[in-house]
């Protein structure tokens, strides 16, 4: 199994909330492209739950190669590369079991292909991306270090562009999974409006209390209310942004930020693209690692995540967000 329940972070919204859309973001004047962090950057992060890095790989040939090979495991020619119009009403129906076990699974328009044995461990996303030296420099300046080698990544996200005649809709949501940092790497031009990674800034200091521990990805069933309540209230109150940007460019995020995949208007124009985004996750070596047999992180559930649980994590309470980070 590829996904979890019961756990809550997804529960329905109150009808009142609207799930339109993001505005795009630009990222202010002190970020900068460097495998470093500036105060500046610094408290921003710890202010907003992100940091936008314009430019921080500079691997066009590992990211034609993941390009390549994301369309490869395309199942039985379901969906046409060259052809955007056969992107539009993505064939769930023809998409088996057995295909989502084998290239992961397609889901309103979402595709996150990944899978046990294969899509997510090859070198090219590994060293390639997730162990780049720029990206666990960086990685290392938030939370310190030495920082655990990836053995994985979540594998290659796509969302395809709604029909034109469609309208679309946010999916808010907190990852049930324990780390310290998560970073989304762009391996193609998304440009605006065209599904990019999209967040609630600040959210993760109203959610991150409601979690038992500070890094990890469990939560008490009493506490399930008061997260809601929370989201709903973040979702009422703030305003969400959506990344656009080049290939190479990287967004660092906390992972009590709340977020969803981006709504892809591409269709609408001249255009239309595939966004695809390799998330990373990231943890400092050294812990006593445990697996959450019942949601995971772990064999069964959420065993595309590399970071894990571990024993030395404390427990949540409203002013202790950043306890362990370097920052």
């Amino acid at each position: 199994m590829d996904y979890n329940v019961g756990h809550g972070t997804t529960a329905a919204v109150a009808e009142d909330i609207s799930l339109d859309g993001a505005i795009p973001f630009e990222p202010p004047s002190f970020t900068n492209g460097d495998a470093s962090l500036s105060g500046e950057e610094a408290r921003f992060f710890k202010s907003e739950g992100f940091l936008f890095k314009r430019g921080l790989l500079d691997e066009p040939a590992t990211f034609r190669q993941i390009i390549d090979y994301f369309w490869a495991q395309v199942p039985r020619g379901l969906l046409n590369r060259d052809d955007p119009t056969s992107w539009y009403n993505v064939p769930e129906d023809a998409w088996t079991e057995d295909d989502a076990v084998n290239v992961g699974r397609l889901y309103k328009g979402n595709w996150k292909a990944r899978s046990r044995g294969g899509i997510g461990t090859e070198s090219f996303l590994v060293d390639g991306i997730a162990n780049h030296p720029r990206m666990r420099e960086l990685a290392a300046c938030f939370v310190g270090g030495p920082i655990k080698k990836a053995e994985r990544v979540r594998g290659i996200y796509a969302i395809f562009p709604h029909a034109p005649e469609a309208k679309g809709q946010l999916g808010p949501h907190a990852d049930y999974m324990a780390a310290q940092l998560a970073a989304m790497v762009f391996i193609d031009d998304i440009p605006v409006h065209c599904g990019g990674f999209t967040i609630w800034p600040g959210s993760h200091h109203l959610l991150h209390p409601h979690w038992d521990t500070v890094h990890g990805g469990t939560m008490a069933e009493e506490r399930k209310p008061g997260f809601q309540a929370a989201r709903d209230e973040v979702l009422r109150s703030i305003q969400p942004i959506e990344f656009s940007g080049r290939a190479g460019d990287v967004v660092f995020w906390h992972p009590r930020v709340l977020h969803s995949g981006g709504i892809n208007h591409s269709a609408a124009g001249t255009t239309p693209i595939c966004r695809l985004i390799v998330p990373c996750d990231y943890q400092v070596d050294g812990t006593t690692r445990w697996d959450d047999l019942e949601y995971g992180p772990g064999p069964e559930y959420q065993w595309w995540v590399d970071t894990r649980n571990f024993r030395e994590d404390p427990i949540a309470t409203r002013g202790n967000l950043f306890t362990g980070w370097a920052i």
